[in-house]
Order: C-alpha cells, then structure tokens, then sequence
C-alpha cells in the first residue's frame, strides 16, 4: 500500500518526502477541492523532491466544464506540463452524469500522453460501473480517486468493494477524502484498493490552510505501508 499527500507549497512537498510519502499530489486552493498549481510552483518542487509528483489541472470548482474557455483553459494547463517530468495529471470531468470522455481524452493528448488520475469527480456518476468502463476505455487513466461515495464509512468500503470488483483489473483505485489515522485502523483489505490518499490529516492544524508536517507524514505513512497489499 502506497501514501501520496496532497501539497500546496514548496515547503509542504519537501516535509511529504521527508516523511516517507510515496508520491506527490500538487494542487492550489485544498479548500475548494484542489486547482491547478502554478508552474512556478510545479517547477520548484520537481526541482527539490525526488518522489514522483502528479499535478492537478482543474480550472472550476465545479465538475461540469460546459463552457468553451474553461476547456481550452485545462488543455492549456495540461499542455504546459507535458515537456515537463510529472508523474501524471490528476483531473476529471462530468457531462449528464457520466464521465466527459472527450475532454478527458484530449487533456491525455494535450499533455503528451501523460499518466492520469481521475479525480473525485467520480462520485458525480450517476453509473459509477459504467463509468469504470469508460474510464477503462481512455487510454492512460491509470486511477480512481474516490472516497467511496456518501454514507458512512462502512457503507463507503461495500460501495469501494462493489466498485473494485466490477472495474478492470488495469485500474487502481486510491482511498481519500477524510481519511484519518484512525480510519487506517480500520481499513479493510479491498482488492484494487493500492493507495491512501491524505490532505488534513498531515498538516498542523489539520485543516485546508495548515502547513504539511513530516513527523504527522511519518506517522500516517508508517501505517499504510504495514496495510497488506
């Protein structure tokens, strides 16, 4: 089992590694769900972490992307970071509640066939199985980034559970949004399950504006490297 934390900052990026993070979420702005980073930013931390990093380009808080500048907007971002040495892209899009294959497509092309995540915009499908399928279907989606839907956290790992079972074997799934270190506890085993994701849970104070802290990264990664895989 793997842990990418989430940064805003230079600073935050180098207490993930520090902390045994093994990779990198870079974003801007965690209270509104995370947006597309500066590339200053991109370029310092590629510059000073050794970890893999993925960037995310969204451009609108909401999943929807209907309007014709906000699309060219995300292809730019995603373009802007294909010369560059990211892990991947971390995005997602929904039209009528099913996954917006065409912009996903061509963000994939933008950035010269990076890697990509697709973000929490998953819990917006309307079929999350079908969904799984066309994901499956755009060539470099590689992963799922999900909470496990409303409810609580029982009746999120069914729903996990369920959701693993019936997407293909080619797609990992990532576990976050509100995991805690006493989450971790317990977590049961979910095939297809092979990452943590944190945010508050690493930053002091743990809220959206805290600052990232490589003793809190430790104590989280140490963790989520003994969940068997």
């Amino acid at each position: 089992m793997r842990l990418e934390v989430i940064a805003t900052t230079l600073e935050d990026a180098v207490e993930a590694e520090a902390g045994s993070a093994d990779r990198i979420e870079l974003v801007r702005d965690l209270a509104a769900g995370g947006l597309t980073p500066p590339l200053d930013l991109v370029d310092a931390v590629l510059s000073r972490v050794r970890i893999p990093v993925r960037v995310m380009v969204r451009h609108t808080v909401s999943h929807v992307v209907g309007h014709d500048a906000d699309r060219r907007q995300i292809l730019s971002s995603a373009k802007a970071l294909a010369d560059r040495p990211v892990d991947g892209l971390v995005c997602g899009a929904v039209v009528d509640g099913s996954v917006d294959v065409p912009l996903v497509r061509q963000v994939v092309e933008a950035s010269g066939g990076k890697r990509v995540t697709f973000h929490r915009a998953f819990e917006s499908m309307r079929d999350p199985i079908a969904a799984l399928r066309e994901l499956n279907g755009l060539e470099r989606v590689d992963r799922v980034l999900t909470n496990g839907g409303a409810g609580e956290w029982p009746e999120r790992f069914a729903r996990l559970r369920e959701w693993c079972d019936a997407g293909p074997p080619e797609l990992q799934f990532i576990l976050g949004g509100g995991v805690t270190l006493e989450l971790l506890s317990t977590l049961p085993a979910i095939r297809g399950v092979t990452e943590i994701h944190v945010g508050r849970a690493v930053r002091e104070p743990e809220t959206d504006d805290g600052r990232v802290v490589a003793g809190k990264v430790e104590a989280v990664a140490a963790v989520v490297h003994a969940i068997p895989g």
